[in-house]
């Protein structure tokens, strides 16, 4: 057992010194052993899982939610801190103070003489900075920097923004658009072959068009999808609802039905 006394912050200072406290006790020898036995990719996963979490808090509008998964968002940081600076591999004032050290540098735009008046400038003004830093500015080098581990969609739209800096760019959305429409036009051609592998060659070209197009409308795509299933999830749990004050059978055999009842769950959302 552990005395500890929970102490009340009154500052951001203070309130991150009582967390980064509490954590250390937590996985300490005679904390708990759930805490000791985590690993950095333990607390990662928990920590992607939080961060879908808090955007479902967003898309719902709940500042309730919000507030608490970013808080679990906070756990698990400081809780891949502490595993490092156990194991001594770095501590949290060396992380902290390089962060410190990359802000200051990467934002010329800001601390130095470069100009930035528009958000898009700025953007512009810390990837010339990071691109300073870099040994080998190579394309071969920028698209070996992007990370194996992310999922493809995330993968996507990383490698089609640093493929933006040297010039692969459309020059308008309309030509996005058309890009979109023509891709589909080769699924269709695919799929009256009847090919399988000429399909989901076809089908990936069309997801990687429409990442450009997220990108190109500085839109995430991974969010914009976790916002269309969280659309569609509640939409039909509405109108299961509905479709039970009704007595409509949600089955094939009354899709006319069902479809009046979802036109009507939209009319309701707006």
């Amino acid at each position: 057992m552990i005395e500890y006394q929970l102490k009340k912050a009154e500052d951001s200072s203070s309130a991150f010194e009582n967390l980064y406290e509490l954590i250390s006790l937590l996985r300490s020898e005679n904390g708990c052993p759930y805490d000791r036995a985590q690993t950095e990719k333990t607390s990662l996963g928990n920590l992607i899982d939080e961060s879908y979490e808090y955007l479902e808090g967003i898309n719902k509008e709940d500042k309730a939610i919000c507030k608490e998964e970013i808080g679990d968002i906070l756990l698990n940081v400081f809780s891949i801190l502490q595993i490092h600076e156990d194991k001594k591999d770095f501590t949290t004032t060396d992380v902290i103070n390089d962060l410190c050290e990359k802000l200051y540098r990467r934002h010329a735009h800001v601390f130095g003489n470069v100009e930035a008046a528009t958000a898009d400038d700025a953007v512009a003004s810390w990837n010339s900075e990071k691109e300073k830093e870099r040994k080998d500015n190579s394309i071969k080098a920028v698209l070996e920097h992007v990370s194996t581990a992310l999922p493809p969609l995330e993968k996507s739209y990383e490698i089609q923004k640093k493929l933006s800096r040297y010039g692969f760019e459309w020059e308008s959305i309309d030509d996005v658009i058309d890009k979109v429409y023509e891709e589909m036009d080769e699924v269709k051609e695919a799929i009256s072959e009847n090919n399988r592998d000429h399909i989901e060659d076809e089908l990936g070209d069309v997801f990687l068009t429409l990442v450009n197009l997220a990108r190109y409308l500085k839109v995430r795509p991974d969010q914009a999808l976790e916002r269309a299933n969280y659309k569609i999830t509640s939409r039909f749990v509405r109108l299961c609802e509905l479709a039970g004050e009704k007595g409509v059978p949600v089955d094939k055999d009354h899709l006319a039905e069902l479809d009046e009842l979802w036109n009507e769950v939209k009319r309701s959302e707006t």
